[in-house]
């Protein structure tokens, strides 16, 4: 350690620049956050309350007639916020120590904590519409950067093929879309979705859709086996899963619903449902129970352990048993076969519990596998979708003809018309926003739950302690939603605190080492977050670093790494870039 610090030392008397004093972040010595540790350990409650009443907007039913979204001026203390009716601004009469909770922290089943007891918050609210209702509709939610690389732009040093801001504003119609379109299949608060996606704009859409209704949604990592994404759809219990024709990466297309999705739906059954079919067959041939009992058990060992299996898991199972029953001669060959084939039937016609699946058109790719009655493209749910809300607008008494026109009605009036047909549910704190699977490495995937309330103030106030982060600021996070990262910073997190946000699908390093630095330069981004392998990556070659150099990265204020330890050569390079 001291040699790593005499480096950086070093580096500062040499001329780097020295890191920006912090203006979000009040911890900025020893003894600040000495004092914040100590607040903590004596009231967790009070002290996470606080935090949370001032990060998050909390829905009151007692404020006006159809209640209003509030949240506390951490430097008056006063609740102000809008009614949940007209859409109009209000200060609530509520004292300062008023708070919309019956109890900020229940431990009393520790170490199985409950945050927040009887309020009502919804993660969508906090991350697109109350930042419309406050005016700031215009601004950029995400820049949106496609995979393909044009080499012949910007003087030779290369441009993206495609790269365009979406709007707070154009965010919020596109949200309300795709909630309407959720509604119109059948799914309803509570249900579960699953998301098989590439970084693009669809992603986002759907993702705040099942947050605005109280939908729970599983993203999956877009570079997981088929195998692995069945597991999650099945462990889940997602009724839908929402995927695409395809995704770009280095330049390459990648048939995400051949390749991933529909062996996932197809191949895969959830094991303890092939052992049910087994079940149910043997039922239907009039066996000796103890003969039925003896093949049921083995199908159920052939899998055991297993979330999703194939067909053929179950029937080696069942093979075993009946050669089993054979040889000891329970059974004969011809009633054995029998049972085998009646068996093999019943799993085969056992399709997938997935009732719909929605296919983005990205890629435009032909020919892509198609089953009729499951299968559905995003433009078929989303038009109908997007004429109800023109109807609306019309309705209201604004003259709108298309999307375009709908978009540019000031930003409350769009929210107006949002909230006519899907305003966002007003949801426990606890209530389960979707689940995310560890990587398996130390054993295998765990599904971990994350709430509305909670955890959505809680990645919030890391980017003011962590990031420094401000309003207006630029944030690019090499990640994807299926990972914790993407959801927390690459969206939650940065949609929440009003920071925009890069949606970058490319690799970071294609098609040369300097495209993240590229991003950085053409965007103005302050805050930068990334894996340690990817600075790993940047340091193998000496002309990588060349690339880099390239760009102007100066707008960088905070830089981290993550997924693993970071270690001085390497954060002595990355701070050197």
């Amino acid at each position: 350690m001291g040699e790593w610090v005499a480096r950086l030392d070093g580096m500062l008397d040499a001329g780097a620049v020295a890191p920006p004093t912090a203006r979000a972040n009040g911890l900025t010595s020893r003894a600040a956050w000495e004092e914040q540790r100590a607040a903590c350990a004596d009231d967790p409650g009070r002290y996470h309350g606080d935090i949370a009443s001032h990060t998050l907007h909390w829905f009151d039913p007692a404020t006006g007639e159809h209640g209003a979204w509030l949240t506390r001026n951490e430097a008056t203390g006063r609740w102000s916020g809008w009614d949940a009716s007209s859409l109009e601004p209000v200060v609530a009469t509520h004292a300062a120590d008023w708070r919309p909770w019956s109890r900020a922290l229940n431990d009393d089943d520790a170490p199985f904590y409950r945050w927040f007891s009887g309020a009502r918050t919804n993660a969508a609210f906090n991350e697109v519409d109350r930042h419309v209702l406050a005016g700031h509709g215009d601004e950029p939610a995400f820049l949106v950067e496609g995979d393909r690389w044009d080499q012949s732009r910007d003087g030779g040093r290369g441009a993206p093929v495609v790269a365009y801001p979406i709007s707070r504003k154009a965010l919020l119609l596109d949200v309300a879309a795709a909630a309407l379109a959720l509604q119109s299949m059948g799914l309803r608060t509570g249900d579960r979705i699953a998301l098989n996606l590439p970084n693009i704009p669809a992603q986002i859409a759907w993702t705040e859709a099942a947050k605005r209704l109280g939908i729970i949604y599983t993203p999956v990592f877009g570079g997981f086996s088929d195998k692995t994404l069945a597991d999650r759809i099945h462990d889940a219990g997602a009724r839908v899963v929402i995927t695409a024709d395809g995704g770009w990466r280095n330049a390459q297309i990648i048939p995400f619903k051949a390749a991933y999705t529909d062996p996932a739906l197809d191949l895969y059954i959830a094991a303890e449902r092939a052992v049910q079919v087994v079940r149910d067959a043997l039922s239907k041939l009039a066996l000796n129970d103890g003969h039925a009992e003896q093949i049921a058990t083995g199908a159920a060992e052939a899998v055991a352990g297993e979330i999703t299996v194939e067909r053929r898991d179950a029937m080696r199972g069942v093979g075993r048993a009946l050669l089993s029953l054979t040889e000891s001669g329970a059974m004969d060959a011809a009633d054995a076969s029998r049972v085998r084939t009646a068996v093999a039937r019943a799993l085969v016609d056992a399709g997938s519990t997935v009732e719909r699946v929605v296919v983005v058109r990205y890629t435009a790719q032909a020919d892509v596998p198609w089953r009729e009655g499951r299968d559905v493209w995003e433009d078929d749910v989303l038009a109908p979708a997007r004429a109800k809300l023109l109807d609306a607008a019309k309705s209201l008494g604004y003259h709108v003809t298309d999307d375009q026109s709908l978009r540019a009605l000031p930003d409350r009036d769009v929210v107006r018309v949002v909230w006519s047909l899907v305003p966002p549910l007003a949801l426990d704190a606890e209530f389960p926003l979707f689940f995310i699977y560890t990587s398996g490495s130390t054993g295998k995937p765990k599904g971990v739950v994350h709430v509305h309330g909670g955890w959505t103030a809680g990645i919030a106030h890391t980017m003011r302690i962590s990031f420094d982060a401000r309003p207006g600021d630029v944030m690019y996070v090499v990640a994807d939603p299926g990972w914790i990262t993407g959801q927390s910073y690459m969206i939650s997190a940065a949609l929440t605190t009003r920071v925009t946000s890069v949606l970058a699908e490319s690799a970071p390093v294609f098609p040369s080492a300097g495209r993240f630095a590229s991003i950085i330069e053409r965007y103005g981004v302050n805050i930068f977050k990334a894996g340690v392998t990817f600075l790993k990556y940047v340091m193998q070659d000496p002309q990588h670093a060349e690339d880099v150099k390239q760009y102007d990265v100066s707008s960088l204020r905070v830089a981290t790494f993550c997924a693993e330890p970071t270690s001085p050569t390497v954060q002595e390079f990355g701070m050197a870039l």
